[in-house]
């Protein structure tokens, strides 16, 4: 197995580094905008909730950041079940249509 290169990639979320192994540039561009998108949120909820200390910022944060995450998981599984239905119903049209082809 060929080894894998493992580096640091250091990111700023509220003007504080952190720094995290990565696993390639592909990995540490995915790390940087996760970072990105936290450090956005917690400047958002910040501006929003100005009292809030750098630890209540990252809990509301986090807890939007959550519940997007499944409003848009729902989303994905309405859509993956309206796509099931749908090929379904093609399915069954395209194979009636064959069936009369052949009875004709």
């Amino acid at each position: 197995m060929p080894p894998v290169d493992r580096r640091i990639v250091k990111v700023r979320i509220l003007d504080r580094e952190y720094s995290f192994a990565s696993k390639g540039e592909e990995a540490d561009a995915h790390i940087r905008e996760v970072a990105h998108l936290v450090d956005e949120k917690m400047r958002e909820v910040g501006r929003n909730a100005r009292d809030a200390t750098p630890l209540q910022a990252a809990v509301l944060a986090g807890l939007e950041l959550v519940d997007e995450l499944l409003r848009m998981q729902r989303d994905v599984s309405s859509v993956e079940e309206d796509i099931s239905e749908r090929t379904n119903r093609l399915t069954e049209s395209l194979g009636q249509l064959f069936r009369e082809v052949e009875t004709d």
